[in-house]
């Protein structure tokens, strides 16, 4: 769609001083001339990941035909404002087009913008022309972007595909997005419990549905729940009961060091047609994930609905988890 709440309002400058990964320091200014597709995003937000692949196909197909494409990377969550832990992402996700990590929120705020992902389309002249909030809109930001392109010197543009994802899909109410730190979430056994402060939980005899619960040694921190002690076994864990299609966790291990989460559905190991891209199986059927650096992992991708308890036995201190996201459509 036109983006009707800039109007004519031309496209902010990129404040000085921010971090620039991928090339040197870009501006608004020198890029006037050839239009400029923005795209807001941060690496642990699932739907900006679904949408990346969209965003590095409009690179390499248009950056020859001198298109620029900006990833504005605003952190949802404090690690996300590490420049290290940035770049190992882009790196790990392929990403070659320049990158700004907007850590303050200096250029959202500039773009009154105020979800991930967003993209925003600037002109030859330097004027907002077209933006999509969301997944999907493939089609439409190509249209836009070929629009924009169009001129007596560009006569030859590619094919638009027509886009396909989502065509025959149907979808079921999932669990919603599912926060863990105390700022945004709930734990259900969590009552009396001082945040910031190691406790000890004791699992309850019944579960609420979409509700996470806690075993074993936890702090509450404002954005994640962490694991505090280190046991010889993964008698302590996070329970969760959950519909979906498809489970996703944020977490990370203390200054990144591996560490491995046992992972159970319905109490027992993940069927191997059910388990996430980060689902380890070993030798024994038994399911791991071993988790590293701070991210989104692939913990559930089934090819049915199903509502289940997922467990996540931890056994070592340091072990931080942030928020849980579901899919729940199916092709």
């Amino acid at each position: 769609m036109v983006f009707r709440g800039f109007g004519k309002t031309r496209a902010p400058e990129f404040p000085e001083g921010l971090v620039w990964l991928n090339s040197n320091p870009l501006t608004m200014k020198s890029l006037k001339g050839k239009p400029v597709l923005i795209d807001f995003w941060t690496y642990s937000c699932v739907n900006c990941l679904r949408t990346l692949p969209h965003m590095k196909r409009l690179h390499k197909t248009y950056a020859k035909l001198g298109v620029t494409v900006i990833g504005v990377h605003a952190p949802e969550f404090d690690f996300e404002k590490d420049e290290a832990n940035v770049q190992r992402a882009i790196d790990d996700l392929g990403v070659e087009y320049p990158v700004v990590l907007d850590s303050n929120f200096a250029i959202w705020n500039g773009y009154a913008n105020r979800v991930w992902p967003h993209v925003f389309l600037v002109d030859a002249l330097g004027v907002i022309v077209y933006d999509h909030q969301g997944e999907g809109g493939v089609v439409e930001t190509e249209t836009a972007l070929q629009n924009a392109l169009r001129s007596p010197s560009v006569t030859s543009l590619p094919i638009i595909v027509p886009e396909t994802l989502g065509l025959g899909r149907v979808c079921y109410r999932t669990t919603p997005e599912t926060y863990l730190g105390y700022l945004r979430g709930h734990v259900g056994n969590a009552h009396e419990k001082l945040p910031d402060t190691e406790e000890a939980f004791d699992d309850v005899a019944s579960h609420g549905d979409d509700v996470p619960y806690l075993h074993g040694h936890w702090r509450i921190a404002p954005e994640f729940v962490e694991h505090t002690r280190t046991t010889p076994v993964a008698t302590e864990y996070l329970a969760l009961s959950y519909s979906a299609f498809e489970t996703n966790l944020v977490m990370g291990a203390l200054d990144n060091r591996e560490a491995v989460v046992d992972v159970t559905l319905d109490g027992k190991p993940i069927p191997a047609s059910m388990a996430g891209k980060d689902v380890v199986i070993d030798a024994a059927g038994n399911t791991h994930i071993h988790v590293t650096y701070h991210r989104m992992y692939s913990v559930i991708r089934a090819d049915h609905y199903h509502r289940a308890t997922l467990k996540l036995g931890v056994k070592t201190a340091g072990i931080k988890m942030y928020a849980f996201t579901f899919g729940g459509c199916k092709s």
